[in-house]
């Protein structure tokens, strides 16, 4: 469907920007272009794998979000680290990661969708992005939020990890109940998907405008 090649194209674009913009970012921002050159990354090669080995693309699922979760767990470990200690949210990153682990290697087969792996991670990294938005408004240390490329990336990974959790929760009860409602709910997505990169690219942009303000 066309809203699938918006949803990459717009994924490709926020990496092209992130490639651009790249010396103007801070450590945190840097992470999470590595989080948008993943995506990229594995965009690509599910076309590879769907074309050459298997239609199947449930192992890379189970692939995709531990390592998803760790590049964007590390950003929360550094952006609030001033605010909650970073032995907590490492602790934290430890424990699904491992859970990740077991259940790849001895409880779900690989060609299941991941649906508990990916609804506990998306609600993780929701807590995260209100953990944030907490240490901001306590700190009021932002005059214009508006200009602040971590209040826009933070507000992306709200909103996407927020419904990201309904989807993955619900995944097998959607494929049970009706293809029609199944596919809309992959539609829904992708348009949230669509829209969190936008986001991280006005981010991307801000950063910029940030550094440049900075070394004036």
């Amino acid at each position: 469907m066309f809203i699938f090649k918006i949803n990459a194209l717009t994924n490709l674009l926020a990496f092209i920007v992130g490639l651009i913009y790249y010396k103007y970012f801070s450590k945190e921002i840097k992470i999470v272009f590595y989080f948008v050159a993943f995506g990229v990354l594995t965009e690509t090669y599910t076309k590879i794998h769907q074309h050459f080995i298997i239609k199947n693309t449930m192992p890379i699922g189970h692939f995709y979000f531990p390592i998803a979760f760790l590049i964007m767990g590390l950003f929360y470990v550094e952006v609030l680290k001033d605010f909650i200690k970073p032995k907590y949210t490492l602790t934290l990153l430890i424990l699904f990661e491992t859970y990740c682990l077991l259940n790849t290697l001895f409880i779900q087969s690989l060609f299941e969708y991941p649906s508990l792996e990916g609804s506990i991670g998306a609600m993780i990294m929701f807590l995260f992005s209100v953990a944030f938005f907490t240490k901001v408004m306590v700190e009021a240390e932002i005059r214009k939020l508006s200009e602040e490329p971590l209040i826009w990336i933070n507000t992306a990974v709200l909103i996407y990890y927020a419904t990201n959790f309904f989807y993955h929760s619900l995944y097998n009860i959607r494929l049970n109940a009706s293809l029609d409602i199944a596919v809309l709910s992959v539609l829904i997505f992708s348009g949230l998907n669509i829209l969190f990169y936008l986001i991280i690219i006005i981010g991307f942009i801000k950063a910029k405008k940030v550094k440049l303000a900075k070394t004036k």
